[in-house]
């Protein structure tokens, strides 16, 4: 197998385990949750099902990209049966104490409180490493471990009816190790290794160090006979092993510039992996996102501009009257997917969006397909729309000395600008979104609408131009206290669009609405990472909880910050 393969056959992988995923849920759904990752077998031995034991490798500072780059031959061959990445990432410190902590507890350091070398003021007491649940399952399963580093045996192994530390001699951890598979009664057994890390610190972290790659190679041929040991067993038919290989974190390497991006997942120091492997496992791999082709995505409405529309009643929409005078900036994105007629409105102050009526709106115009904003009499005209893209509205109405003046921008493109000849702007209509009441309708428009902003501030062009990109507001933006309305409109749920600014006014949905899902990529948009972004692969905190899953071991009141990941299976078979 060659890293080539396995980089192509990801999507492969993360379809079927998408599909895993959706038939277990379906034949789940009236279970608890946590018994979702029960793997392992209900009964003992005699029953004739297999006993579910663990062995649990840790590879010390093995940088994820190297550790692929370098195809060790064991792991490599591991990978056809299991499910694994080489792109997982640790805690943004870098810090080998907190890594390893959140590998054998299950919980990041806002719970264990592990943030410096010699763990001082830790909360092990109420998140111990992941042994304690072992034994509280059952006194007689024996926990082994055997480490290189001996702040790791001292600090950190709990619980354990073996704790051997070997003082950065690796070789001896391998020996204790394959040893302790020679028992009988061996159950879970947890080996970490830091040679690697320490050739990385001496030589460099990446597979083209040779001193680097040589390390791994050694450990990986303890893991080869580790897997020797184990089919050895006397019982081993009657057994069911989980084999764990995962490093802590990577280490500092100086990368290309073309592998270098905004996200995490890029920082060498971050970048580990993680394999859990069993013989019946099918292969899946979970490859590095790319964060440099974000898609804007969430759930929006479909507005249909007759009968699906936002409205937030007369009583609540003063504030958005734009009077006579005064300085205001609306700002919205838009996917146009039908065009409809009577130049539809897509957001409107106003009872009657003809071209004379009091009040405000954006409208579509449908002789060019452009936009318009609208302001009374007078208007300001944007650019043509293309179905099914993306896009960006704003409209500011500013002042001039005493005279009040009008600019547009399609994607932060200043597009014209205007005097106001009309400037009867004050209103008792409701604010809508999506429709107005009027005879301009839209028929059969079709919009999704969001981001909606209102500013009691013209926005300066830069800044515009600047921004216009981004998906969201926050509440360190420097005219975010301008904010009249804040509306994101992808709250997913709901009969309401939630106004996330000061004034709390929000949308009524009506007619037969609905949340639809959207995944878009649109290169013009700057979008902020999303929050799982760096959950969407199985990382060292996840562990604990796939354990405990095999062990059969309930963590749902665990407080666990893992991630539930489900293995595919080649064969169920016992």
């Amino acid at each position: 197998m060659t890293k080539y393969w396995l980089n192509n056959k990801s999507s492969w992988g993360l379809q079927l385990s998408l599909l895993t995923m959706i038939l277990i849920t379906m034949v789940s759904c009236n279970k608890d949750f946590e018994n979702k990752l029960d793997l392992s077998a209900k009964k003992d031995s005699i029953t004739g099902y297999r006993v579910s034991k663990v062995l649990y490798i840790i590879i010390d500072g093995a940088r994820g990209e190297s550790v692929n780059t370098v195809q060790a031959p064991t792991i490599t061959e591991m990978a056809y049966n299991a499910l694994q990445t080489f792109n997982s990432v640790s805690d943004e410190s870098g810090l080998p104490a907190t890594t390893l902590t959140d590998m054998v507890t299950g919980v990041t350091k806002a719970k264990h409180k592990v943030t410096t070398a010699d763990f001082a003021g830790n909360n092990l007491t109420n998140y111990p490493m992941f042994f304690k649940q072992i034994k509280e399952k059952s006194a007689d399963l024996r926990t082994a471990a055997f480490t290189s580093t001996l702040s790791f045996s001292q600090k950190l192994i709990s619980n354990a009816d073996v704790n051997q530390n070997f003082n950065n001699d690796d070789a001896a951890v391998k020996t204790a190790m394959i040893n302790e598979l020679k028992e009988d009664n061996a159950s879970v057994v947890l080996a970490e290794f830091n040679s690697v890390d320490r050739a990385g610190q001496q030589y460099g972290y990446d597979a083209s160090v040779a001193q680097y790659s040589s390390a791994i190679l050694t450990v990986d041929g303890y893991i080869k006979e580790a897997l020797s040991a184990l089919k050895q067993r006397k019982n081993y038919d009657k057994e069911d092993w989980l084999v764990i290989v995962a490093s802590n974190q990577g280490g500092n390497y100086t990368l290309p510039p073309s592998q270098v991006d905004i996200s995490l997942y890029s920082k060498p120091l971050l970048n580990g992996f993680v394999l859990f492997y069993n013989p019946r496992f099918a292969y899946q791999f979970y490859g590095r996102p790319n964060v440099s082709e974000l898609p804007y995505e969430g759930k929006a409405i479909q507005y249909t501009a007759s009968t699906i529309f936002g409205s937030i009643p007369v009583a609540d929409a003063a504030i958005y009257n734009f009077g006579t005078t005064g300085e205001y900036t609306v700002q919205l994105k838009i996917k146009l997917l039908t065009r409809g007629s009577n130049n539809p409105p897509i957001i409107a102050k106003s009872d009657d969006t003809g071209n004379s009526a009091a009040g405000w709106s954006f409208l579509l115009t449908t002789s060019n397909s452009s936009w318009r904003m609208q302001l009374a009499g007078s208007s300001v005209s944007g650019t043509a729309l293309n179905l099914n893209q993306w896009y960006t509205l704003t409209g500011k109405l500013y002042m001039e000395g005493t005279a009040r003046r009008m600019k547009v921008f399609t994607d932060g493109v200043l597009n014209n600008q205007a005097a106001m000849t009309a400037n009867g702007t004050s209103t008792t209509a409701a604010l809508n979104v999506g429709n107005s009441k009027s005879a301009f309708g839209g028929g059969t428009a079709q919009t999704i609408v969001t981001d909606v902003r209102i500013y009691n501030t013209a926005l300066p062009d830069a800044y515009i131009a600047a921004n216009y990109c981004k998906a969201e507001v926050k509440p360190n933006d420097i005219y975010y206290n301008k904010l009249i309305g804040y509306w994101p409109s992808t709250d997913g749920t709901g009969k309401e669009l939630v106004d996330l600014s000061p004034s709390k006014r929000n949308f009524t949905l009506n007619g037969a609405f609905s949340w639809n899902a959207f995944n878009d990529y649109q290169p013009n948009f700057c979008l902020d990472l999303p929050v799982d972004i760096y959950k969407r692969i199985p990382n060292g905190v996840d562990i604990p909880n796939f354990i405990f899953g095999w062990m059969g071991i309930k963590s749902l009141g665990l407080n666990l910050d893992s991630k539930t990941w489900l293995p595919l299976y080649n064969s169920t078979k016992p």
